[in-house]
C-alpha cells in the first residue's frame, strides 16, 4: 500500500473541515508548498460529490453516530477517495486514518460499491452531474443552450485526470529584444535539453503548448526562473492581445490581479504604453508587484481600490480597457476546482451584479472612440451575452479572430463583437469575450 505521511493527513483533515464549513482563505503559503497536500486536497474537492454521494450512500445502511461533526466527515472523505480512486485496502485505509470498529465495518463495504448499482433510478442530469463531478446547477444554466453531449465534452476536457493534457506557456521577451528568433531558439533549445517537446501555438508567435506532464521540468528551468517564460493558459492570452496595446497609449487593467495580463499589456507595447493596473485586493495587489517585477515589466502603476469607483479625476480618462471581471469561474475547474461547489443562484446573482456595475464604470472612463475589451472565465451567459446586452447601446462591435467559437445566440442571433473558447475545441480555459468601440 502506498501510505501518506501522516502529518500530511492531519493538516488534509483540518483543510476539509474547513471546507465543509465554507471557510475562506484555507490555503495558507505553507500548505500550497505542500506538493502532496495540496495533490489530495485538489483531488477530493475536483470529486466531492461523487465522494459525497458515496458517503451518504453507505450511512443509509448503517448507524449515523459515529459521523457526528464535520471532523468525521473529513476523514471518511479521504477514505473513500483512498479506497474507491486509489483501490487502497479499506483495512490499511482505516489503520493510516487511526479509525475505529464502526468506522472499520463503514469503510469496508466500500470494496463492493458499484456505480451501475448505485445510478440506477436517476435522471439524466443527475447521473451526468455525478459521473464528470460537476453540480447540477451549472448543467442546468448550460442545458438550454448546449446539448448534454456537448456539456459532457466541456467539462471532461477541464477534468485534469482524464481532458487537458496541454499545458499553455509564454515567451516573455521583456525588456524587448528586436531578434525574437534568437529568444525562441534559445527556448526551445533549453526545453529540448530538459527533454521537453513543446510547439508554437498557430495563432500566437509567443505561446507554446506542450504535455501538462511536463510542467514541474518548466517550473525548475532557468528561463521560468528568470521571468522569460510564463505559465499561462491560451485564453488569458488571447483576450489581452485583443487589446492592440500601442505605445504611448494610457490603459487600464481594472481588475489586474494576479497580474498576468497585465504583464502581456506591457509586453505586447514593448513597455510603452503607460498602465495603470487597479486591484480590490490589496494583498492580491502585492503578488502583483512582484511578478511584474519578475517579469521586468515598466510604465505600470498599481491601484489598491474599487473598480466601480476607480479615483481618477475624470471621465473619458482611458485609450483602452480590459475588464477581465470577477465571475463564478465556470470555465475553469480544471485549476480551481473548489470553485465548482460555489455554483449556485446566489454566487451567480452576486457576480453578475458586480460585472454590472463595472461595466458602467468602464463606460465613464473610456474616451469615445476608447477599446473595451470584456470577458469573463464562466461558460454561463449570464455572465457574457446577456451582461454585455445591457451596455450596447454604448458601443460599435469590433471584429473578433475567426478562430473564435461564436458566442451563444440570444433571441436567435449572435451578437457581433462578441465569441467564446471552449475547452472541447480550443483546448483552453472557458471564456467569453467581446470588444468594442464606444461610440
Amino acid at each position: 500500500m502506498f501510505s501518506i505521511n501522516q502529518k500530511v493527513i492531519n493538516e488534509l483533515v483540518k483543510l476539509l473541515t474547513k471546507f465543509i464549513e465554507r471557510k475562506t482563505g484555507i490555503l495558507s503559503i505553507k500548505n500550497r508548498s505542500n506538493a502532496e497536500l495540496i495533490h489530495y486536497y485538489y483531488e477530493i474537492l475536483r470529486y466531492w460529490n461523487k465522494i459525497n454521494f458515496i458517503l451518504k450512500r453507505n450511512l443509509k445502511f448503517t448507524n449515523e453516530s459515529h459521523v457526528s461533526n464535520n471532523y468525521s466527515n473529513a476523514k471518511y472523505l479521504i477514505a473513500i477517495y483512498r479506497i474507491v480512486w486509489e483501490k487502497e485496502n479499506a483495512i490499511a485505509v482505516g489503520n493510516e486514518l487511526k479509525f475505529g470498529s464502526d468506522e472499520l465495518a463503514l469503510i469496508k463495504k466500500l470494496d463492493v460499491f458499484s456505480w451501475k448499482q448505485a445510478l440506477k433510478g436517476k435522471n439524466e442530469i443527475e447521473r451526468l452531474s455525478l459521473e464528470i463531478a460537476i453540480p447540477t446547477f451549472s448543467i442546468k444554466k448550460l442545458a438550454p443552450i448546449m446539448d448534454l453531449e456537448t456539456i459532457r465534452a466541456n467539462f471532461k476536457q477541464m477534468d485534469g485526470k482524464e481532458g487537458n493534457k496541454i499545458l499553455f506557456f509564454r515567451l516573455n521577451d521583456l525588456p524587448y529584444e528586436k531578434n525574437q528568433q534568437n529568444s525562441l531558439n534559445i527556448v526551445f533549445k533549453d526545453l529540448e535539453e530538459l527533454g521537453i517537446n513543446a510547439k508554437q501555438d498557430s495563432n500566437f508567435s509567443e505561446v507554446f503548448y506542450t504535455d501538462l506532464k511536463n510542467k514541474k521540468k518548466i517550473i525548475l528551468n532557468r528561463l521560468y526562473k528568470e521571468g522569460k517564460l510564463v505559465i499561462q493558459d491560451k485564453a488569458s492570452f488571447a483576450v489581452t492581445h485583443l487589446l492592440e496595446p500601442q505605445a504611448n497609449e494610457l490603459i487600464c487593467d481594472m481588475c489586474a490581479a494576479p497580474g498576468i495580463k497585465t504583464s502581456i499589456i506591457a509586453q505586447l507595447s514593448q513597455n510603452k504604453a503607460t498602465i495603470l493596473a487597479n486591484d480590490f485586493s490589496k494583498q492580491r495587489l502585492k503578488g502583483t508587484k512582484q511578478l511584474l517585477k519578475k517579469l521586468n515589466v515598466l510604465n505600470t502603476n498599481l491601484m489598491n481600490s474599487d473598480g466601480i469607483k476607480l479615483p481618477v479625476r475624470f471621465t473619458n480618462f482611458f485609450d483602452k480597457i480590459l475588464l477581465d471581471a470577477p465571475c463564478t469561474g465556470s470555465g475553469t475547474f480544471s485549476t480551481n476546482p473548489e470553485l465548482k461547489w460555489r455554483q449556485n443562484e446566489g454566487f451567480l446573482h452576486q457576480n453578475l451584479v458586480l460585472q454590472e456595475k463595472l461595466l458602467k464604470s468602464a463606460i465613464n472612463l473610456l474616451k469615445p472612440s476608447g477599446i473595451l475589451v470584456y470577458s469573463t472565465c464562466s461558460l454561463y451567459p449570464e455572465e457574457g451575452e446577456l451582461q454585455v446586452l445591457k451596455v450596447l447601446n454604448h458601443f460599435k462591435p469590433m471584429e473578433l479572430p475567426n478562430w473564435f467559437s461564436p458566442s451563444y445566440k440570444i433571441n436567435h442571433q449572435h451578437i457581433p463583437g462578441t465569441g467564446r473558447l471552449f475547452p472541447a475545441t480550443h483546448r483552453t480555459k472557458g471564456f467569453f469575450i467581446a470588444k468594442f468601440k464606444k461610440k
